[in-house]
């Protein structure tokens, strides 16, 4: 199917854009990392200097929402406005995979049609044959590993004719990986060639074995190479992806062991330092008063690699789950002169949301194709607004559970793994955020409010 993406022209609110400007907008994902691992967001060990002045010079959110609690899926909703029921994301991919479905339209191809240039730096994972890469999914130019750092080189990918290589590979042994994992189970696979991942420019690898210790700074240097090379012929879009704080934790020499935290804190540390760097590069060449930038996480924290995972306190669950920890991620937007500065809200705001808001601000609003998010661009202007009153738990493709103002249901469980005896949940987050006392019984008729509601998805 081809793709088609019809969008209509709207006036935007004097004051607010010059005319005839787009904003700049980038978005900063990172993978795995919890709700509580920010300064501002309650770290105790964990110090975000950067990302805390971020928050005080915007907009925190305390309820901000992904489409899923694991990383394809997740970053499937977040790129296309849609919730995995429809965009054919319902999991994780491995390598050697044509990833989410090619007609389903991306940010990064909308926002072509309206005259940016796009770029997307560091973990894609959605999608890694050829024909499936970022650069087919309307980003011009891309860097980083395609999937999750725990992977691995893959059959069909091709390298780069000045590729590096090194610990002692040449590309002769790098092929011969390359038919081991043709040849082999995943599990085997994994046991010998885990983390081996390689890294792309474009569509090819430029480096194999990938050094992972570097790849936090080196996504944001090509990131501001990118913006140094276009910034002054169109608007651009970023898609700055770190694959930090996934498992296996990796840093530079200039973070290792600073943090209180560890390993995990000196990854997260070192995600800060970049975010800080990339934001001073914006305030001095004069950018951050036409440049939208927005800090999240794809999910949760891989609680079972305890002090190498990190933190959803006060939540409860992580990665795979989907009780609060699993879904609900710290999400900070920061936007000089147009998203007020030091404000926090507890609004229901959603990844999905971000493609009709983005949308909206480049100056389009409606499509031929079905978005689930809502455009909360008056939300940004004035966080008093609510605009969202619930909001749907999509797991594996189909709806897990919901949230209705303060309180969320769950047929099943928020576990990642089902289990004989599951009963119905029913939670209250305004009296209790951790999840711990189970209301199902107390008040049938709210579950079976909920469940009706949950029958429109």
């Amino acid at each position: 199917m081809n793709k088609r993406l019809i969008i209509y022209p709207m006036l935007l609110s004097a004051g607010l854009l010059q005319a005839r400007q787009k904003p700049n907008v980038v978005i900063i994902f990172t993978d795995d990392q919890g709700y509580q691992d920010l300064g501002c967001y309650g770290s105790p060990l964990i110090q975000t200097p950067s990302i805390d002045r971020m928050a005080k010079d915007g907009l925190k959110l305390t309820d901000f929402y992904v489409s899923a609690s694991v990383s394809s899926a997740s970053r499937a909703g977040l790129l296309t406005g849609r919730l995995n029921t429809k965009n054919g994301v319902k999991g994780v991919f491995f390598p050697e995979s044509a990833g989410m479905p090619s007609e389903e339209i991306t940010l990064a191809e909308a926002l072509k049609e309206q005259g940016y240039t796009t770029g997307c730096f560091g973990k894609w994972h959605l999608g890694d044959l050829k024909g499936h890469l970022p650069t087919d999914q309307g980003f011009d130019y891309y860097y980083g590993i395609p999937y999750s750092n725990d992977m691995y080189l893959a059959p069909s990918q091709q390298f780069a004719p000045d590729a590096i290589f090194r610990e002692g590979y040449t590309l002769v042994k790098a092929k011969e990986d390359q038919e081991f994992v043709r040849t082999s189970s995943r599990a085997a696979v994994k046991k010998r060639l885990n983390n081996a991942s390689p890294l792309f420019e474009g569509d090819r690898i430029i480096e194999y074995p990938c050094d992972q210790s570097t790849t936090t700074r080196r996504y944001f240097d090509h990131a501001i190479d990118f913006v140094e090379q276009h910034n002054k012929q169109q608007p651009f879009f970023l898609y700055i992806t770190p694959s930090m704080p996934h498992v296996p934790l990796f840093v530079s020499e200039q973070f290792r062991g600073k943090s209180k935290r560890g390993l995990y804190g000196d990854a997260v540390e070192e995600i800060d330092w970049n975010v800080g760097r990339f934001l001073d590069y914006l305030d001095t060449k004069g950018l951050a008063e036409n440049t939208l930038v927005i800090f999240a996480s794809d999910n949760g924290p891989w609680l079972s690699f305890k002090e190498e995972g990190g933190s959803a306190d006060p939540l409860r669950g992580g990665k795979f789950s989907y009780y609060e920890g699993g879904v609900r991620v710290p999400c900070i937007i920061r936007w000089k002169g147009v998203v007020p500065a030091g404000v926090t809200s507890d609004a229901i705001i959603a990844s999905i949301d971000l493609f009709p808001t983005i949308m909206h601000y480049a100056g389009s609003h409606s499509f031929r194709q079905e978005i689930d998010g809502i455009n909360v661009s008056s939300f940004f202007e004035n966080p008093s607004l609510r605009l969202r009153d619930e909001y749907v738990y999509v797991k594996s493709g189909q709806v897990h559970g919901i949230r209705k103002g303060d309180w969320v249901y769950l047929p099943k469980t928020g576990n990642s793994k089902f289990k004989e005896g599951d009963v119905p949940e029913l939670f209250n987050l305004k009296q209790d955020v951790g999840e711990s006392d189970n209301l199902a019984q107390k008040y049938p008729d709210k579950v079976k409010e909920l469940q009706e509601l949950m029958q429109k998805y």
